[in-house]
């Protein structure tokens, strides 16, 4: 059975500027995979497996309103269904990651014939930046979104995270993944990004290796294995330094035996996680940066994407990163991007459980 899924990116920028705009002080949140964006899933059926129905009525979205508030202060979330909600009501599950930073009612009743509900979302304060992810669930359908909570008051200081933070490669290939450097506070430094070290048989640089004050950017780091690497778990460690403080981030890369699956797809062995295949999804006239694969078997994985502007993974323009691992079943499933349809002068890196991709070149993948 073929499973789509909806990626619906929010950009956590949009959150910087309300919040710069609202609130003194506010920093960027200290989760190392932020930021993140909204999905929505429903099952849809293909040639082969005509069963499955998208007639049901299924979540469309959660969303918030604000996205980003200093804790003590509450955020609105919303659930919308595909459709009106049957004579009975739709009690729509809920949950916080975190309930002790960001508190949520466990359901929503969405009344007889509408097609949303709102519930009031409570915070506590914090001493750093969170994300904390909040789902919904009805049927067999699911959405979620991140609620961004600030401290009232930060210090200046500067963070540096790996995106995704893990890379699975066979010898003879190279995979990139994304370094990020946030400005926290009033620091307003230039930042150097250096790789501290080479493991055997494999070399790594980044591109660029430098960010002018106030110190945020983005660099990507590229990694290759060599044909005669030992397979085993490495670490590969980027420094950053700014002013007179020093940051490190690391990528843990892992050389498989095993073999990629080429073509724009995924590398490494995937576990119960078969190859991932960067692809065209074609919907109302339209078409998005997907990816496809197969679960070998039913489990619970991460799950993370990165969009980029060009063809090389290099200028980022949107991320997936929902923080609670998904729950697949034993089928094949598409994700897509929903904010960049039609776009082919774009480029991707997905991460699904232990298979990464590698930099998918949009302007040359097949449909899906």
């Amino acid at each position: 059975m073929l499973r789509s899924e909806n990626l619906t990116i929010s950009s956590l920028l949009i959150a910087l500027l309300i919040c710069a705009a609202l609130f003194s002080g506010c920093g960027t949140p200290s989760r190392a995979d932020s930021p993140q964006g909204n999905f929505a899933s429903t099952p849809v059926a293909d040639a082969a497996n005509t069963p499955a129905t998208t007639t049901a009525t299924h979540l469309a979205s959660l969303s918030l309103n604000p996205v980003g508030v200093v804790g003590g202060n509450p955020s609105t979330a919303t659930v919308v269904l595909s459709k009106a909600a049957p004579s009975a009501g739709a009690k729509i599950a809920l949950k916080s990651s975190v309930p002790t930073v960001v508190s949520i009612p466990a359901s929503v009743t969405v009344g007889s014939g509408k097609t949303s509900a709102n519930v009031k979302v409570t915070t506590s304060t914090v001493v750093s930046g969170a994300v904390i992810p909040l789902t919904a669930s009805y049927n067999s359908s699911q959405a979620g979104a991140d609620l961004i909570v600030y401290p009232k008051s930060q210090p200046s200081d500067f963070t540096v995270t790996a995106s995704p933070a893990s890379l699975t490669l066979t010898p003879g290939t190279s995979g990139s993944v994304q370094i990020t450097t946030k400005a926290t506070g009033s620091f307003d430094q230039s930042v150097q990004l250096s790789v501290g070290n080479d493991p055997p048989s494999v070399s790594a640089s980044l591109t660029p290796t430098a960010f002018a004050a106030p110190g945020s950017g983005t660099s990507q780091l590229h990694v290759s294995v060599a044909d005669n690497a030992t397979p085993g778990n490495y670490s590969v460690v980027v420094d950053a330094s700014g002013g007179s403080l020093t940051h490190t981030a690391t990528l843990q890369l892992t050389v498989s035996s095993g073999s990629g699956s080429g073509g724009g797809g995924g590398s490494g062995s995937g576990g119960i996680v078969g190859p991932l295949q960067g692809c065209w999804y074609q919907s109302g006239g339209h078409k998005y940066q997907a990816v496809k694969f197969s679960m070998n078997q039913a489990g619970t994985v991460d799950f993370d994407a990165t969009l980029y502007f060009g063809a090389t993974c290099g200028q980022f323009a949107d991320r997936f990163g929902f923080g609670n691992p998904l729950n697949l079943g034993g089928f094949s499933y598409i994700f897509w991007f929903s904010d960049f349809k039609d776009q082919t002068g774009t480029s991707a890196i997905w991460v699904v459980g232990s298979q990464t991709s590698q930099c998918i070149d949009y302007s040359t993948a097949p449909g899906c």
